[in-house]
């Protein structure tokens, strides 16, 4: 039986559920999250950092992980406007994403920065979610091989194999994020044999890859039962309880098939 790890970026956002639904909606949302749990798949939420502990409460008793969407990669210092892994753990966090495609386009990001968050996130008992992935002018290029490769040693070099090795990677085609566009199966398929090559070779064994591309109740199906992908990195889905719940309960059906 296959463990998937679905994990709800809710980016800059305040998701659906954080308000009051329906009972009935409320009901399906709590029994999904905890069934998928109990069968050993797992489940993270990553909202926005001030609305944390609203999520906590939220998912409490369900066995839903929390996790932030960035944290730097130190615990303390004059670095206004950002937020510690320590302080992360403190607020009952156990994940991390760091590298997100947003965060390379916005803040500039590099993969030895994304190195630096990885190991500090490590240290602080904070899982990190390491994303990687390729634009679209790179896959017209044909070079998405060569840029996860990149992108994979730049990181790696920074924060060592075993920091990587009880990581979690996130593929995420550029191309395909927020655009409503998903990758094909073939190109996923492609992608994540690539990856896990790539690590195996690099002495990383058996980290998990999740895809992360516009994944939604519709598509979510055919992306998990690729056979490389070990789950899904939402976005703009994960904020509707309906639709999360739609793609957590296509990993308990893929896992059983």
């Amino acid at each position: 039986m296959r463990h998937y790890c679905i994990v709800g970026n809710h980016k800059m956002n305040v998701s659906e559920y954080e308000h009051s639904l329906e009972p009935e909606r409320k009901k399906r949302f709590v029994n999904t999250m905890t069934k998928a749990v109990r069968e050993g798949h797992t489940i993270v939420l990553c909202p926005t950092s001030v609305r944390i502990e609203h999520i906590a409460d939220v998912v409490n008793g369900t066995g839903v992980a929390l996790g932030a969407q960035n944290c730097h990669w130190e615990n303390s210092g004059a670095y206004t406007g950002e937020v510690s892994p320590s302080m992360l753990a403190e607020m009952g966090c156990t994940w991390v994403i760091v590298g997100h495609s947003e965060r390379r386009r916005d803040q500039c990001e590099t993969d030895e920065l994304i190195g630096r968050k990885a190991s500090a996130a490590l240290t602080n008992g904070l899982r990190p979610i390491i994303c990687i992935g390729e634009s679209i002018e790179q896959r017209r290029r044909g070079k998405t091989i060569d840029v996860l490769n990149k992108q994979i040693d730049g990181i790696l070099s920074a924060c060592g194999r075993l920091v990587f090795d009880a990581s979690v990677i996130a593929y995420e085609p550029v191309w395909a994020i927020g655009t409503g566009l998903s990758a094909t199966t073939e190109q996923i398929e492609e992608a994540h044999l690539a990856i896990r090559e790539s690590c195996r070779e690099r002495g990383i064994l058996d980290t998990p890859i999740l895809y992360g591309g516009s994944v939604s109740a519709d598509n979510s199906d055919e992306i998990l039962s690729c056979q490389h992908v070990s789950g899904a990195l939402v976005g703009g889905a994960s904020l509707s309880s309906d639709n999360f719940s739609s793609i957590v309960e296509s990993a308990i059906r893929c896992a059983n098939a």
